[in-house]
């Protein structure tokens, strides 16, 4: 099994997750992920950004989380939140949402084997496991 270099997992354990509860109204939750998915044009080119991950909730079909990775706090917290982008960004989305969404930011914690979890499970869930 092939490890990341030391040098690109500190790299890699240093970016920010920015996490996001959205509450949107419930009878626009299909439109919604269809302005997600014009939106995620947007903040895929701003800089500082690693990638990002939508989860529906299945209690709450009205609820999800947005997780985004960025290389620095900054990098959301200035470089998205003060561009043009962002406006757009919101015109996109704003709409849909019932409520504010919450948003807070997270660093993360090291915790041995972790990283060897993780790619076998990349492995898996891209089928390549014998």
């Amino acid at each position: 099994m092939k490890y990341k270099p030391i040098t690109e997992w500190k790299r890699v354990t240093s970016m920010i997750l920015e996490a996001s509860t959205l509450y949107i109204k419930s009878e626009a939750v299909n439109e919604f992920e269809s302005a997600f998915r014009s939106a995620y044009g947007i903040i895929s080119k701003m800089r500082g950004y690693l990638g990002h991950e939508l989860f529906k909730c299945v209690e709450q079909k009205d609820q999800y989380i947005l997780l985004i990775r960025w290389s620095a706090i900054r990098d959301h917290s200035i470089g998205l939140r003060q561009s043009s982008e962002y406006t757009r960004w919101n015109e996109l989305l704003q709409p849909y949402y019932a409520s504010e969404p919450g948003v807070l930011h997270y660093i993360d914690i090291r915790i041995e084997g972790r990283e060897y979890e993780r790619e076998r499970f990349n492995i898996q869930a891209a089928g390549e496991v014998e």
